[in-house]
């Protein structure tokens, strides 16, 4: 019998690629002649990850709708369109068992298409406030996997919704026998602050955090810049020396987690969901223009769970970040002991199990189970 053919579909960050990639793994080490295919665009994450990690990728034409006006809506419905047509021949002639749409724009056109030809679909919606892309596709799915359990209130029919985490990298759930520390050139003995704004970086974290490091000579830093500010943050720390580790991109987050007492981070949903799985307590600054401003009530889950906190995006500056810092690292650091046992609480780990648990047995399949699902409405 061969193995269980699934198209993924979306893409476009970390957030919406790093989830599907995950599952896309664990039924890999489930099920002899698994046959996977990603579908994305050449602009989005997708197209620098998937085929290093073995993956097979095709690209469609697609682009985001908010905010472009009236004739970038134009655009949109006309790359849309192309982008379904282009769909359509890539269903037809992979014939997928199931179709998991990632989210983001780069999967609507897929979705649609399987839709018009009947085939199987779930969804993956990372934020605690759904995305437009999933609100739209909800009614064509056979199952919505909620990251957050919060992002239930937002769908209407609640019926096909399962409460499952997000679906994280292995590495993360399951450190690999590695030196952290050492990774990153730094030594035991003095803090670590983990910076980063997503795969993409955000420059005001970035701005933050050197003005801090410049002034507080006993902390050590991994900062995640991104490409646009690489160069003159590097510059900038260089008087700082090996204390501060400076990459545009951080393969190795997993590490990185591990290394860090304390994180600066943006409140994307899969930061959020791995800073849990991490134990690694946080300085939460949301992105004040993300969509429905949905990183703000990702941040409000791990501050309501104790386990981070929050910082406007105006506020945030070298004073303040040390201001927060000092909070969470006098009386010899018992605070974040209790934060981490917060995350502890509230991560789910066990994610990407429960959902490709439930996968197979939409397909009928049997392979090397994991945990069962929490269901229920509202679940």
């Amino acid at each position: 019998m061969t193995g269980p053919r699934i198209l993924f579909a979306g893409g476009g960050t970390g957030g919406h690629v790093y989830p599907a990639l995950a599952v896309a793994e664990e039924l890999k080490r489930r099920f002899a002649g698994f046959e996977p295919l990603f579908v994305g665009t050449r602009g989005g994450l997708e197209s620098s990850v998937i085929e290093k990690a073995g993956f097979a990728i095709r690209y469609i034409s697609s682009r985001g709708v908010r905010g472009r006006g009236f004739f970038g809506k134009a655009l949109t419905l006309a790359a849309l369109s192309a982008g379904f047509v282009q769909s359509m021949k890539i269903v037809r002639a992979f014939r997928p068992d199931l179709v998991f749409g990632a989210g983001g724009y780069a999967s609507a056109a897929v979705v649609l298409a399987a839709s018009a030809m009947r085939r199987p679909i779930v969804l993956q919606e990372q934020n605690s406030v759904p995305g437009l892309a999933n609100r739209l596709l909800a009614s064509r799915a056979s199952r919505i996997y909620l990251g957050f359990e919060r992002a239930a209130e937002h769908f209407k029919d609640r019926r096909c919704l399962v409460y499952t985490g997000n679906p994280l990298r292995d590495s993360i759930v399951n450190p690999r026998n590695a030196e952290p520390l050492a990774a990153f050139g730094l030594e035991e003995g003095s803090p670590v602050l983990l910076v980063f704004g997503g795969s993409q970086g955000a420059s005001r974290l970035n701005r933050a955090a050197v003005e801090y490091l410049e002034g507080d000579a006993g902390m050590q830093a991994i900062i995640q810049t991104g490409k646009r500010d690489f160069e003159w943050v590097k510059a900038r720390l260089d008087r700082c020396g090996a204390r501060a580790f400076v990459s545009p991109y951080i393969a190795d987050i997993d590490l990185a987690y591990r290394a860090a007492t304390v994180a600066l981070a943006r409140a994307g949903a899969l930061s959020v969901s791995e800073l849990a799985a991490a134990g690694l307590p946080a300085i939460l600054a949301p992105y004040p223009h993300a969509a429905d401003d949905h990183q703000r009530s990702n941040a409000a889950l791990l501050v309501e769970a104790g386990g981070a906190l929050l910082v406007e995006d105006h506020d945030l500056d070298g004073a303040t970040l040390s201001a927060r810092l000092g909070e969470l690292l006098e009386g010899g650091g018992e605070r974040l002991a209790t934060m981490r046992s917060s995350l502890e609480r509230m991560a789910r780990p066990e994610a990407t199990s429960i959902v490709c648990d439930d996968m197979a047995a939409l397909i009928g399949r049997e392979g090397a189970p994991g945990a069962g699902a929490d269901r229920g409405e509202g679940a």
